[in-house]
């Protein structure tokens, strides 16, 4: 029998590789969180704009193309294989994969392979799970056991969950939000996670933006620790530390938060670990202390050129925030 194993990055598969687990594995090399995903692109043409955006704007996107054209290959031809297992957990980079995968696999047109998931939010002995990419090669083994067959039912939700992800409009991404989403147990709590990195409507920042406010406020003053403690916020892992470091950049040049001795230092991909990058101070600036205090809203203070999901954030003098406490989205000049 061939089976393929389709996880959430290199980390879980190459632990899947070295247990005793039958089959080929793919791993879905994408931070899906953040970043452009428009509506109506093809896999194809999506992988190569998700190439792009990964690597920045003054890098040559053709390594990074080609390992995307490879993944997308390898899904492309699984109809080769008996059994497809995706291998994944709760939080919203690993959902956001699987609604990917799976409406591939709702649209493709040939017979398909056998489907299964296996997809978890603890372990036993595992007081502070994370993810599967924690486990041992042996532990990892043990989920076998927990496999579940993939519905047409779960095919047809992914779909629609694929489709508002993507549309230009969030309000489409709440309505599917609100929906029944029993079927795929974690999505609802991890899309939500999602909306909140939405501007919000009465601060004008998003949540991973007012967290790391509120940890430099309290006194919290190097890049690696906020990463550190930003992450014990969250509910389930969210972003990884290179999306944070760009988020204090963000908070830097928004004028909220101050570098000592110089401007923030964004580091390379080679220099994270350097002094330089890891001893820099960051403190509030009487700016950054007045939004901390509800004082003052930083909507025209935050540059925003970026995308969740489908959503290009500022468009046409406006912006895309969330009302949390009434629950929706609204727009707002800028």
């Amino acid at each position: 029998m061939k089976i393929l194993n389709i996880t959430n990055g290199d980390g879980a598969a190459n632990i899947i590789k070295q247990s005793a687990i039958v089959g080929d594995v793919l791993p879905w090399r994408d931070p899906m969180h953040h970043g452009p995903f428009p509506a109506n692109l093809p896999l194809s043409e999506l992988s190569n704009l998700r190439a792009r955006y990964l690597v920045g704007p003054d890098a040559d996107p053709t390594e990074a193309e080609r390992d995307f054209q490879i993944r997308d290959q390898h899904l492309t031809t699984s109809s080769g294989y008996d059994t497809v297992i995706l291998w994944f957990e709760h939080d919203l980079l690993d959902q956001l994969q699987v609604l990917q995968i799976l409406d591939w696999f709702h649209h493709a047109k040939a017979t398909g392979p056998k489907l299964e998931m296996i997809c978890i939010d603890r372990f036993p002995g595992e007081p502070n799970f994370r993810g599967i990419g924690q486990l041992s090669a042996d532990q990892m083994a043990t989920l076998t056991s927990l496999k579940r067959p993939i519905t047409k039912q779960m095919l047809r939700l992914a779909a629609s969950g694929w489709a508002a992800f993507r549309s230009s409009d969030p309000n489409d991404l709440l309505a599917y939000i609100n929906g029944d989403l029993s079927a795929l147990p974690f999505l609802g709590a991890a899309l939500r996670r999602h909306v909140e990195e939405f501007p919000n409507a009465k601060t004008g920042l998003s949540r991973t933006e007012a967290q790391l406010l509120s940890l430099i406020g309290a006194g919290v003053q190097t890049p690696g620790q906020l990463f550190l403690q930003n992450m014990d916020l969250e509910t389930a892992l969210y972003i990884g530390d290179w999306p944070t470091f760009r988020t204090i950049d963000a908070l830097c040049r928004g004028g909220l938060v101050t570098c000592d001795p110089n401007s923030f230092r964004f580091p390379s991909f080679t220099t994270t670990e350097h002094a330089a990058f890891k001893t820099q101070v960051l403190s509030l600036t009487e700016v950054g202390r007045r939004v901390l205090d509800g004082a003052q809203d930083a909507t025209g203070l935050m540059r925003r050129d970026g995308w969740l999901g489908g959503v290009e954030l500022q468009q046409s003098g406006t912006i895309w925030t969330w009302d949390k406490d009434a629950a929706h989205f609204l727009r707002r000049g800028i």
